[in-house]
């Protein structure tokens, strides 16, 4: 049997690198050589996160790549074909959330089936996907704007939920890779002030190039709390404390928008009641995914920038354990090691390492 290298999280709840059989080829199915695979807050947590992360399948739900082969009984794609993945695409079309147009409340496609979280992910030089999680990769679209089709399509969901936005004030709530996006998006609807809050100082310094009026620090904004109030809040940490402070910070009337998951202790119900404010949540994403790959695909949104380096899969661990510390913005994987090349932004500063975790050996299989 065939195996490969592949960052999984294990049966027992641990992120490893492990050997891993190279992918089933299904007559129903498509197998994707791996280019480029983000990692994600979620990842990060993933051992914590069993409602969601199965365990004891490959990482990575941020992937694109080349089809290297293709079913018999899939219809429409061709080897050679360059894909981004969506990993909540395997949607079964039946369920009473599918008919309602909100595939995203699908359970097959985000609770059993979805890549990286429930079945094999992008972690690893080669996955295997059903037909329902590819989209095409318009020409002449880089793979650095390509892997970030994902994320992008998670925040514009987000965006999309806070309504219009044209001449409010917006607070976005943690400088991760999915609040950098949304203050970029927001920014392209002729929105009022645009603010960023967000505790680490590196994260903080890119608000101004995601187009934020400000980017401030959680105790600033807790200081000058009467001068930050804001018509819509995007909450993106999954931080109680910065739950609070976006509930905090809107005016009676505003619209507060989750789409962090984690600790959610500052949702107060009376401050929810007394200014009457509209709680959305933010679950993946719908027709979004394709919106994210038209805008990235025009440029409309850059993200190059985002990008902190491309690391191999050998150091996927250490990748980890810097995204822990959040002394990178976005780190993405190149599971075969001879494409790894300098990107842009990692070129233009010097590599920073603060391991939260002790560094790790190779798992045995």
């Amino acid at each position: 049997m065939a195996v490969m290298t592949a960052v999984m999280l294990t049966t027992d709840r641990r992120i490893e690198l492990r050997d891993r059989a190279e992918p089933d080829r299904r007559a129903d199915q498509v197998v994707v050589d791996i280019d480029l695979c983000g990692i994600c807050g979620s990842d990060l947590h993933s051992p914590d996160l069993p409602q969601v992360y199965r365990g004891g399948f490959t990482l990575g739900h941020e992937a694109t790549g080349v089809l290297s082969w293709v079913g018999d009984d899939v219809e429409g794609w061709m080897v050679g074909q360059r894909v981004a993945i969506n990993p909540n695409g395997n949607v079964d079309g039946t369920c009473e959330y599918c008919r309602a147009g909100h595939p995203n409340f699908c359970r097959q496609a985000t609770l059993e089936t979805a890549l990286g979280l429930q079945m094999d992910g992008g972690l690893a030089p080669r996955m295997a996907a059903f037909s329902g999680s590819l989209r095409v990769v318009p020409t002449g679209m880089s793979r650095y704007a390509a892997v970030w089709v994902e994320p992008t399509a998670t925040a514009l969901r987000a965006v999309k939920l806070a309504g219009d936005l044209a001449g409010a004030d917006v607070l976005v709530t943690g400088g991760c890779p999915i609040g950098q996006l949304a203050l970029r998006l927001s920014k392209l609807q002729g929105i009022g002030r645009l603010t960023l809050v967000e505790p680490s100082q590196q994260r903080r310094n890119v608000g101004a190039a995601s187009g934020a009026d400000a980017s401030i620090d959680p105790a600033t904004a807790r200081r000058d709390l009467d001068d930050l109030r804001v018509d819509v809040a995007i909450e993106a940490s999954g931080n109680g404390g910065a739950l609070e402070l976006a509930v905090d910070a809107l005016k009676p009337g505003g619209t507060l928008v989750v789409v962090g998951g984690g600790d959610k202790t500052g949702l107060d119900p009376t401050s929810v009641l007394l200014k009457e404010l509209t709680v959305r949540g933010s679950f993946v994403y719908n027709d979004e995914f394709d919106g994210a790959i038209a805008l990235l695909a025009e440029g409309a949104v850059k993200v190059d920038d985002l990008t902190s380096h491309v690391s191999s899969l050998d150091a996927a661990l250490d990748a980890f354990d810097s995204l822990r510390s959040a002394s990178t913005m976005k780190v993405l994987i190149s599971p075969t090691s001879d494409r790894v090349a300098p990107h842009a932004t990692q070129r233009a500063r010097a590599r920073t390492r603060q391991s939260a975790h002790p560094r790790r050996r190779r798992a045995p299989s």
